[in-house]
């Protein structure tokens, strides 16, 4: 999406309006009631699409819904026909609200006639095999204002026409509008489409009773966005959101269930699971600690002193040589509240690092506990029917959506499996994760059907994650949400329900239209800018600016690597598109040993973690590619002191066992509230080559 027409819309509108991109509408349009503004996928200059926005935002501003409601009842009641009526009205409705666009915003005026002109130039309503003498008188106001006036076509009026056209010009309420409208109704050119309209209704003709009505929308935007009568072909998808988003997830209670049939109701070892909650306890309870001195420091910030007026009568003797004389109090903005859902990998090449990433994890859960965060841990992956049929659960292939549309993004078998969540009580919060811990790290015991390693869908875990946590953080009062993905590789293609074939690969030009109904959001991406990403990633960086837009969410992510830095990981995590294009198109790749970057990566990478090329992984706040990470425990924390020390001894450890300095300090600001810093690493200072 050209998020920028967004920003544009809201703010001409002053109001948080919602805005889709739609490849099916023919043109623009905005819903009085609802305040939706829909803005076709047109092959046209932003130009035009700046026009198209300041038009339907005149409509937002200036066409009244509700007085616009109890004239046209009362119009029907007079004998007029509604559906007709409107018709009518809108063709005078937008010369009004035009002329107010115009003198409100004086630099719209240079987008109108410049679009219009766009239009004409590329006679995209076939202007050159219209015979403008036989055109009704609808039409023809309706040319006559948009590119008669400027110049752009000839209209040929006669002086019955041009009094029409000077009175429609005069209009400048919206009874007026509604007054005017219904002398049109009545002048013969009108009264005949009302008349065929109203034989075709009787005849039960619809698709005629349709053409009538189009004919009575001069500006449908017929023509606009086809070739040669066909549409463009656009790549559009669409997040529809589940009819039930449960129908996604599979909650805690199941995965116990799956785990006593799995084990034959053997109970699994508290012991050991808990000796490894004592051995982290030391690192967690500090961390827990620097989190309240932050969080106490962030309430002092926001506390100010306010003087009330009354006399301080213990001070009053002092009005000669103090001036605070007067009763203060401190006055305390509320904090912010937080919340993290965490989303790990749980694909088949996950096995290998799957142990010490779910360990990290867990360590991150028990922070969250102590400092009363509310939290979600989910494992991705897709689960066969047959699992979840027998668990009780719907085994439905591609569960039911919350609409129907063809460019629908199909959900697959694609779960959400909840490992951990803060809605449950202790105790079955440790029953499930000392079962997770026999299973992912001790390896005493298989994995149950529930947790079968698959394949990698990351986007459709994304999605069912943002339709969760829309609900999630309303129902927490979640002021600063953060989605934290782990992952090892690239999601998988994504499955569109009119085109049965999964796409991974894009063909490099033209558009991509992904409109998100979970968030509200749309995004309409030039392909030709993103290269080197697959259609997973195009779609996964538009969800996650979606959940930014929505609901402040902060994303970040973690992208599991090998033991070492090799050339291929470094071209594909630490370079911009541009430089990928010029190390490939010249042949450099012989002389990356010697790159300066590189050197500078892979010590970066052999002390744990880098962070990524934004090019590489775009919509996340902050990226890491990090080696398989080690644990803290007791004897690595426990160094006796301040969190200073505490901290020291942990990234110093950390290095050693695969971890980061930089990793531990972004994480930490993200807990602690503090922004999530965007800005490239240092090793982007050296030349990629």
């Amino acid at each position: 999406m050209n998020n920028s027409l967004s920003i544009f819309a809201r703010a001409l509108a002053t109001e948080n309006l919602s805005f889709t991109f739609d490849a099916k509408a023919d043109t623009a349009s905005f819903d009085v009631k609802s305040r939706h503004l829909v803005l076709p996928v047109w092959d046209v200059s932003e130009t035009v699409q700046t026009m198209l926005v300041a038009h339907e935002i005149s409509h937002a501003l200036w066409t009244p819904y509700e007085e616009s409601e109890i004239l046209l009842n009362e119009a029907e009641k007079q004998g007029f026909n509604r559906m007709l009526l409107q018709r009518v009205c809108n063709m005078v409705e937008d010369v009004r609200i035009e002329k107010l666009m115009k003198q409100k915003y004086p630099g719209t005026r240079r987008d109108f006639f410049l679009g219009y002109k766009e239009i004409a130039e590329k006679d995209m309503f076939k202007f050159s095999k219209m015979d403008m003498s036989k055109q009704g008188i609808l039409n023809k106001l309706n040319l006559h204002f948009k590119w008669g006036v400027p110049g752009f076509i000839t209209v040929p009026m006669n002086a019955e026409e041009m009094e029409l056209a000077s009175i429609v010009d005069g209009v400048t309420t919206f009874p007026e509008v509604v007054a005017v409208a219904k002398a049109l109704y009545k002048h013969p050119d009108v009264q005949k489409m009302v008349k065929q309209y109203e034989q075709q209704m009787a005849k039960g003709d619809q698709q005629g009773a349709e053409s009538t009505l189009q004919e009575m929308s001069p500006d449908d935007g017929d023509g606009i966005g086809k070739k040669d009568g066909k549409k463009y072909a656009a790549n559009t998808i669409c997040f529809t959101g589940l009819a039930n988003v449960m129908d996604g997830i599979i909650p805690t209670s199941a995965l116990i269930r799956d785990f006593e049939r799995h084990f034959c109701h053997v109970a699994p070892d508290l012991a050991e699971y808990r000796a490894f909650v004592n051995e982290s306890d030391a690192f967690v309870r500090q961390l827990a600690a620097q989190f309240d001195r932050r969080k106490a420091a962030d309430e002092i910030r926001r506390e100010r002193p306010k003087q009330t007026g009354l006399l301080n009568m213990d001070k009053l003797h002092q009005f000669r040589t103090h001036d605070d004389i007067f009763i203060s109090k401190i006055i305390k903005q509320d904090g912010k509240n937080h919340g993290i859902v965490f989303l790990l990998d749980m694909s088949g090449s996950m096995s290998h690092s799957l142990k010490d990433c779910f360990l990290q994890v867990l360590q991150l859960v028990w922070f969250c506990e102590k400092v009363k965060i509310p939290f979600e841990v989910f494992g991705f992956t897709e689960v066969h029917p047959s699992h979840l049929e027998s668990l009780g659960l719907k085994g439905n292939h591609n569960p039911t959506l919350k609409r129907d549309c063809p460019s629908a993004a199909m959900m697959g078998a694609s779960k959400l499996i909840n490992l951990a969540s803060s809605r449950d009580d202790a105790a079955k919060r440790e029953t499930l994760l000392s079962y997770l811990y026999d299973c992912l790290v001790k390896g005493v015991r298989s994995r149950p059907s529930l947790l079968h390693l698959g394949s990698t869908p990351t986007v459709e875990a994304v999605a069912i994650a943002s339709q969760f946590m829309v609900d999630w953080v309303k129902a927490h009062n979640i002021q600063i949400p953060t989605i934290m993905v782990v992952t090892d590789g690239q999601p998988n293609g994504i499955c569109v329900k009119d085109d049965a074939s999964c796409s991974y690969y894009h063909a490099g030009q033209g558009n991509l239209t992904v409109m998100n109904e979970i968030t509200g959001t749309a995004h309409r991406i030039e392909l030709s800018q993103y290269p080197q990403l697959c259609m997973g990633n195009l779609a996964l960086m538009t969800m996650l600016n979606g959940l930014r837009q929505s609901i402040n969410a902060r994303c970040v992510g973690m992208f599991v690597g090998d033991n070492t830095l090799c050339e291929r990981d470094y071209l594909q995590f630490c370079a911009s598109n541009a430089e990928k294009n010029d190390i490939y198109g010249k042949g450099h790749r012989f002389i990356l040993q010697n790159a300066p970057r590189y050197k500078a990566a892979k010590e970066a990478y052999a002390d744990g973690a880098i962070i990524v090329h934004p090019d590489t992984f775009p919509g996340y706040d902050s990226f890491f590619l990090v080696r398989t990470p080690k644990i803290v425990n007791n004897k690595d924390a426990d160094t006796g002191g301040n969190f200073t020390k505490v901290k020291n001894a942990f990234v110093k450890t950390m290095g050693k066992r695969a971890c980061s300095r930089v990793f531990l300090s972004r994480y930490v600001d993200i807990v602690a509230g503090q922004p999530v810093k965007s800005a490239l690493d240092a090793i982007y200072n050296h030349p990629v080559a």
